[in-house]
């Protein structure tokens, strides 16, 4: 089910258990990541890297308010995040592994040129601290 805010940002609502399956999903991606770069598969690792952090944001979004954005604009994401722990700094500070990511994330996805190995390092490093902190947040 899909709801528009009254800012109009698409934002989906999700039930209190699904935030688990984020998690999952983006500690499976940050392996993905690391197997990639163990094979010097530099644009996989970095498009994991990104997943991972997408996941492990819409896990803890999900678990603290059973939202997740569906926006197709990047930095909403961000702001779901920062509306989560409003006036938090280690939350903005936090959040802008995650910005750097999905800043990011058109270039390996769709655009022709190549990830090298210093971009692939950086992606799974700010998705490594993303996620760390996500877990930090979320149940055991």
């Amino acid at each position: 089910m899909t709801n528009l805010i009254s800012n109009g940002v698409k934002r989906k609502i999700k039930n209190e258990i699904s935030w688990k399956n984020y998690l999952i999903k983006a500690e499976q991606f940050f392996e993905t990541a690391q197997e990639a770069y163990n094979g010097e598969n530099w644009n996989a690792v970095s498009l994991n890297a990104v997943h991972s952090a997408i996941s492990a944001n819409d896990a803890i979004t999900v678990y603290f308010k059973r939202i997740r954005s569906a926006s197709e604009k990047h930095s909403d994401a961000v702001d779901l995040l920062l509306n989560v722990f409003p006036n938090n700094k280690e939350a903005r500070e936090f959040s802008s592994h995650l910005l750097w990511l999905l800043n990011r994330k058109n270039i390996v996805e769709y655009e022709a040129r190549l990830f090298y190995k210093k971009e692939a390092e950086d992606s799974i490093k700010h998705a490594e601290r993303f996620l760390r902190w996500a877990k930090n947040h979320l149940p055991k």
